[in-house]
């Protein structure tokens, strides 16, 4: 994980498996306009 930079949303969605949609929820809570966004991006819901 630590060395994925710019591949793609989908090879980062494949990357944290079913657990994607649950990061992209917290995501959301907690950095809403995706401040931090460097390396493993995941994008918040909405």
């Amino acid at each position: 994980m630590n060395f994925i930079m710019e591949e793609g949303e989908e090879r980062i969605k494949a990357s944290y498996r079913d657990n994607y949609a649950r990061l992209a929820a917290i995501k959301s809570k907690y950095d809403p306009t995706n401040f931090f966004r460097i390396n493993q991006n995941i994008k918040p819901v909405g």
